[in-house]
């Protein structure tokens, strides 16, 4: 065989082992594992996309839970105060556990059980073994569930801790408990409470509700209606008491809206230039040849509170409802309740939202309340209005800071308003506005008699309008008369 035909046998086999190479270097992926699409999968580390918008709303100021923030860096020094208590605390729920019988390595076995899903609950591969994973959750669940036995006041209330005398300490441990990056598993804190023995007549849910009151307005009643939620994790528990009980959500899959950083489509640019969201494009999906029914033309985002008001609608505290999500539209009077918007608010919106978007089975009331409230305040004036009307009471900021809050948050996230719980208000809304005499006289009103001085100002021009005619037709009267006579 000639030398050529030699070479050309060889290319081949050596494609093939370096394929082979290739294949041997493939490693399951760390950072985002396969099973983080699973049903058991709740507890996600964030994206740049979402991070690089509000980065502190995502990151725990005094104290770390679970696996994703524990580090002994310069990055985490804040962290390590509440870090030294945790001990103190896991010896004193043992102490408590003891006088049931209940000892440590009770807790360990029930934790130790628990692995598995555990490590199933968690979106990046965890880089603990069995025993330190467990000493983790044990450590993080009993100081969680030490903290709601003493502020539930269920049977230890003089705790001789800073943590319970410093005016500033709690409320911010709430907001690190409500973050992301920062759960465990709310079936890892039901097992330790139910290996412990220590509150057999009250429920977890009862007891991080006692805990999270303090920082959320709510009816009692309100409270007491949740008890019975299955979640998983304590977000998740406390973003499903603000969804509200609404009728089913419309079937059509149409009107999916995007927000992303790519090109606006020039079609919908007129429609959507007054809204919050500059980066939205609608996306409608078609099956192979099949034509599927067009959506409403009606159903996309609304403009601003501002333009709102040009064009006819009212505005209207609602008021004895359990949740700030229970906006409702009827024959123009737009109702939405009070939002008491803070940082301990906010930073718990932009972790729910967070989480919804990981989460595809999850559904999306806090990503659609978020992106309805954006479109409302595309400006200072539009929040300074919604405070005006009692709707927002602002502890945040200024009216600027509020609106553009709501404006950050609905960048790089998706929405689809067909599904979303708002859906008939949006479409109410926007049909509404898009015709009838009563947007032109809502126009005409506010442009001319919104202040005293516009309509001082209008009624001056009016009447100089009214002497100009009147002095027109007398001089004509006068000068065309005798010429009748002649």
């Amino acid at each position: 065989m000639d030398p050529p035909s030699q070479a050309n046998e060889m290319i081949p086999y050596q494609e093939e082992e370096a394929a082979t190479l290739l294949l041997e270097k493939v490693i399951p992926p760390n950072l985002l594992k396969k099973s983080a699409g699973d049903d058991s999968c709740c507890i996600f580390r964030l994206p740049h996309t979402l991070r690089r918008v509000n980065d502190t709303a995502y990151a725990p100021k005094i104290v770390s839970i679970g696996p994703y923030h524990r580090s002994d860096d310069k990055e985490h020094e804040h962290l390590k105060m509440i870090e030294e208590h945790k001990k103190l605390y896991l010896e004193l729920f043992v102490s408590k556990t003891m006088r049931k019988g209940v000892n440590l390595s009770h807790l360990v076995d029930a934790v130790s059980e628990l692995e598995p899903l555990i490590r199933d609950s968690y979106s990046e591969k965890l880089d603990l073994n069995k025993e330190k994973l467990t000493k983790v959750m044990i450590l993080d669940g009993c100081f969680i569930l030490m903290l709601f036995l003493v502020v539930s006041g269920i049977k230890y209330k003089n705790i001789n801790d800073p943590i319970f005398k410093l005016r500033w300490i709690l409320p911010t441990l709430r907001s690190d408990l409500l973050l992301l990056e920062n759960q465990v598993p709310l079936f890892l804190l039901n097992k330790i409470l139910e290996t412990s023995k220590l509150a057999p007549s009250t429920s977890l849910n009862e007891m991080a509700f006692n805990f999270f009151k303090y920082s959320i307005k709510k009816p009692e009643a309100s409270w007491k209606k949740h008890k019975n939620l299955q979640a998983h994790h304590l977000l998740d528990l406390i973003r499903k008491t603000f969804i509200p009980t609404v009728s089913p959500r419309p079937t059509q899959k149409q009107c999916c809206i995007n927000i992303s950083s790519g090109p606006e489509e020039k079609t919908r640019a007129k429609t959507l230039k007054n809204t919050c969201l500059s980066k939205i494009r609608p996306s409608f999906k078609s099956n192979g040849d099949q034509t599927s029914p067009p959506p409403s033309p009606f159903l996309s985002l609304i403009v601003s509170a501002k333009k709102l008001r040009l064009r006819g609608i009212k505005f209207k505290l609602r008021e004895n409802v359990d949740t700030p999500l229970d906006i409702c539209f009827k024959n123009g009077l737009l109702e939405i309740p009070l939002l008491v918007f803070d940082d301990f608010i906010s930073s718990v919106l932009i972790n729910c939202v967070a989480f919804e978007q990981f989460n595809m089975k999850c559904s999306t009331e806090i990503t659609s309340y978020v992106s309805f409230m954006g479109c409302l305040m595309n400006t200072e004036g539009d929040a300074t209005f919604l405070v005006e009307k009692r709707i927002i009471e602002n502890y945040f900021g200024t009216g600027e800071q509020v609106s553009l809050f709501f404006k950050n948050m609905g960048k790089d996230i998706s929405i689809s308003i067909a599904k979303s719980y708002l859906s008939k208000v949006f479409e109410e809304v926007n049909m509404y506005t898009s015709k009838g005499y009563h947007v032109h006289w809502a126009g005409f009103k506010y442009t001319h008699f919104i202040t005293p001085w516009t309509f001082l100002s209008s009624c001056t021009a009016l009447l100089i309008l009214l002497l100009t005619i009147f002095q027109a037709f007398f001089a004509a009267y006068a000068y065309f008369r005798p010429l009748k006579e002649n």
